[in-house]
């Protein structure tokens, strides 16, 4: 007899016996997909075991919380977007507990009051949700991006002592009013609450100033999309923050101080102070609320994906207009990219100097030479990398015009050029994982999966959700590998956090189609074709950038299997 520390692992489907009910034969051939699809590769690359199969029930150990809890988010993700043609009702849905405890293994199965204790974690979890014990919870630390909120001690079957429960998804806690102050789209986003600014002099004409650059700001932050505002009742909210501000006169002058406070916290994340002429209010009201509205912005996204490509201007027309470009940008679809582009030339000729939409624009026209022909190819090659080049003479220390030089390289039919030049950004800057990132999309393209998923894991650190671009090339570099399970439980995982990214339900539809799952593959194609009739799989294959022709033809099979018009 053998004993050990282990975390452990216990799930069961939800109303089992009702779906039988209604279609036994069905129901068994769903839960073996499951399991055969899902469940079991996720356990094994999580470095976990099954343990065993109890009808609807899986028992399965880790020898790490991290692990455990990573793999059961990873698989309450992908079971959530699983079956799209399924009512919800008919969906199969999973409760997961999980505990650390010592086991005691005889002939490959395992014993104890910690297998016990994560079966009864597991019936206390919501549909879909998970449940943890306390000394998981304290073992995990701040290692796993999933948030667990506490859900009180509870008294359960054969267990002496009532046990301390955490709860994922997080917002599933706590008092009931949070669901209703705010919905779930917000909880998953980057929220501000703004409060009416105070007016500390004894000015009428100030205090509509003082309610009008708090109006201001949220129409404002409104029209980026990048930040939510919310009701300034729902600052407990998680993530959450709060603006606020005081206005006084003095002589022919106005002071407007601002701060922004972590409502968590109590933490001041940001402060400034604003000195105006009163001759006329409605221009300082404008001018003030616009500039606490990039300040916020970019404190708020400081070191983020979106806000390394933003920054650099103080005219708001120019930096919302790139706002609204890089909005576009990130579906990464042609027409976004030409959309982006256009965006980004209008903000560099309200402001010339503001590099971020030259750069930007240098990118996006690399890119869309990817599925351009003759003179169009050539044309939009020579116009991103007079771009660069540029950016580069004027800021030779900044890194984002390289990621403009390793898609015109790819374009010139030229891989191994479009990596040196991501590695050039990341020798700029070893330490930024965004450069890593980038360097691991050029490996992707230059058929490199293995060094490519090297380089995501050691961005992932600092990346906790990624761009869509790096999430597609994680897709592609699993099914160039021959493991298609693992990218369809990507790709599935990445429509969910990403429903903008234009490659997600493609690729989802592809390799579902691929592994056999022919409902699945058939709902999303078309969706797909609803919302693009014109879609051409050939053009897509194109549009991923993809170097090897052996996987490009991998990849168009798999479209074909799924229906899409080539």
């Amino acid at each position: 007899m053998q004993r050990r520390l282990a975390a452990i692992l216990a799930a069961d489907v939800v109303g089992y016996s009702r779906l039988m009910g209604v279609d036994e034969a069905g129901t068994l051939k769903r839960l073996k997909a499951l399991l055969a699809e899902l469940i079991g590769p996720a356990i094994e690359t999580h470095k976990g075991r099954v343990v065993k199969l109890m009808g609807d029930g899986i028992l399965a150990e880790f020898p790490s919380v991290v692990e455990a809890v990573n793999c059961s988010v990873e698989i309450q993700k992908a079971v959530a977007i699983r079956e799209p043609e399924l009512a919800d009702g008919q969906r199969m849905q999973l409760r997961i507990g999980i505990n650390l405890g010592d086991i005691i293994i005889e002939n490959s199965d395992i014993y104890g009051d910690g297998v016990n204790i994560a079966a009864r974690l597991e019936s206390l979890a919501s549909p879909g949700g998970i449940c943890i014990s306390s000394l998981v919870h304290e073992s995990l630390g701040s290692r796993v991006e999933a948030v667990f909120s506490d859900a009180g001690r509870h008294e359960v079957k054969n267990i002496a002592k009532p046990i301390q429960v955490f709860r994922w998804p997080a917002e599933e806690c706590g008092e009931a009013s949070r669901k209703e102050l705010v919905p779930r789209e917000v909880l998953r986003a980057q929220t501000i609450a703004v409060s009416t600014f105070g007016n500390l002099s004894e000015d009428s004409d100030l205090g509509f100033f003082c309610e009008g650059v708090g109006q201001d700001i949220v129409t404002a932050i409104g029209t980026i999309g990048q930040l939510t505002v919310v009701a300034e009742k729902a600052r407990k909210s998680s993530n959450h923050f709060v603006l606020s501000g005081q206005a006084r006169r003095g002589g022919k002058r106005i002071r407007v101080s601002a701060r922004l406070v972590n409502s968590d916290t109590g933490v001041q994340v940001w402060a400034e102070r604003f000195d105006r002429d009163a001759d006329d209010l409605f221009q300082a009201q404008d001018d003030i609320a616009r500039k606490i509205v990039i300040a916020v912005h970019s404190t708020l996204g400081a070191g983020s994906y979106t806000n390394r490509w933003q920054w650099g201007t103080d005219n708001f027309e120019a930096w919302q207009t790139m706002a609204r470009g890089f909005r576009e940008f990130q579906i990464f679809s042609p027409d976004s990219m030409q959309n982006a582009a256009a965006e980004f030339e209008v903000a560099l000729g309200i402001d010339p100097d503001y590099l971020a939409p030259l750069m930007a624009g240098a990118y996006c026209y690399g890119h869309l030479a990817w599925i351009a022909e003759g003179a169009e190819k050539e044309a939009l090659i020579v116009r991103a990398d007079a771009a660069a080049r540029r950016a580069i003479e004027i800021a030779p220390g900044d890194v984002r015009p390289y990621a403009a030089l390793r898609a015109i390289e790819f374009a010139r039919g030229r891989p191994n050029l479009g990596v040196e030049a991501a590695e050039t950004a990341l020798g700029m800057t070893p330490s930024d994982s965004y450069c890593r990132a980038t360097l691991a999309f050029a490996l992707t393209s230059a058929n490199r999966p293995e060094d490519a998923l090297a380089q995501m894991a050691k961005a992932a650190r600092d990346i906790p959700n990624p761009p869509g671009w790096l999430a597609q090339s994680r897709i592609h570099c699993l099914f160039m590998l021959g493991r298609p399970a693992e990218a369809l439980m990507t790709a599935r995982e990445t429509m969910a956090r990403l429903p903008d990214l234009y490659s997600a339900p493609i690729l989802t539809a592809g390799l579902s189609a691929e592994l056999g799952k022919e409902g699945e593959a058939t709902a999303l194609r078309l969706a797909v074709l609803e919302k693009d009739p014109s879609f051409s799989a050939n053009t897509f294959v194109d549009w991923q950038g993809l170097s090897d022709p052996t996987y490009q033809g991998c990849l168009a099979q798999a479209l074909a299997k799924a229906g899409f018009p080539a």
